[in-house]
């Protein structure tokens, strides 16, 4: 009896330290808003919107030319919306018009969880109602363009909602189950998989409602065509790995891109070429989405 009281004991406060391990990082710090597109001389409007489920979001249209489509640009994990002002300005200077904004616990925007995808779709089906609202922005297709957990978003609203026209992303997770094994597992590589894998993934269901490996990029992929995808990966990332990335892409539908950077590690393809870079997604959103003029 004392055995099985000293093993459930065990058990128990084993699994309360992986509930404090994991709720503690949902909880982001929330990192100021470094630049602003006056900065790279646009000229932008700052703007509130609700997420779908009510939360209030924040972010900034950036219009281009008129007869130009929209872009969404999602942010990553941790970061926000001004993290991508450099990529915006590009996309910005080939004439397109620009939706960014910051998701729920990041930047302006309210909230103070992160639940790392899945009511973080909430806030891009907002930012899609927040266009469609507006009269004087055509009710045509947009493109979405997001990086690391803001890919892994795109992609899931993608597949629901065919206002997203085109579609390109930069170093998604494929599952979210794996990905937070992996980035556990890289913070802490002294903590064995069995039993705190199983632990971690049963927190995030008790918290969120959902098991993590019922977020899935790379099922919500297959979903996207005709629609294209494009699928950007750096060859020498941890986080998210090149041979997960192949998987995605062959379990996409097509029409579909991949653009391996290689030596690139996480989200490090743009920094090592800017200008190819950018050039890849304006012909990208250029060959696919059709100007509304």
């Amino acid at each position: 009896m004392i055995v099985l009281e000293v093993a459930f004991l065990a058990i128990f406060w084993t699994w309360v330290a992986c509930a404090i391990l994991f709720l503690r990082n949902t909880l982001m710090p929330r990192l100021p808003l470094t630049m602003t597109p006056e900065s790279f001389g646009m000229a932008a409007e700052t703007i509130r919107f609700p997420a779908t489920d009510r939360l209030e979001l924040e972010g900034w249209n950036i219009p281009g030319q008129p007869a130009q489509p929209w872009i969404i640009l999602c942010h990553g994990l941790g970061s926000n919306r001004s993290d991508l002002l450099e990529i915006a300005a590009g996309l910005h200077r080939a004439g397109f018009n620009l939706f960014l904004f910051d998701f729920r616990g990041h930047g302006g925007s309210r909230g103070r969880t992160t639940s790392f995808g899945l009511t973080e779709q909430r806030d891009v089906e907002g930012a899609l109602a927040a266009l469609g609202q507006r009269g004087e922005i055509p009710a045509a297709p947009y493109g979405i363009y997001g990086i690391s957990m803001g890919g892994s978003v795109a992609l899931m609203v993608a597949a629901q909602d065919e206002r997203l026209g085109a579609i390109a992303v930069d170093s998604p997770y494929t599952n979210l189950n794996s990905s937070i094994s992996r980035h556990v597992h890289l913070m802490y590589p002294w903590l064995p998989r069995v039993p705190f894998d199983w632990m971690i993934a049963a927190t995030y269901r008790m918290r969120f409602g959902l098991w993590p490996q019922q977020l899935s990029p790379e099922a919500s992929a297959a979903q996207l065509g005709p629609r294209p995808l494009l699928l950007i990966q750096g060859g020498a990332d941890p986080r998210m790995p090149p041979e997960e990335a192949t998987r995605l892409f062959e379990q996409s539908s097509n029409p579909k891109e991949l653009w391996v950077i290689p030596h690139a590690g996480h989200l490090e393809g743009y920094t090592m070429d800017p200008a190819a870079y950018v050039k890849r997604l304006v012909i990208f959103f250029e060959s696919h989405l059709k100007r509304t003029r």
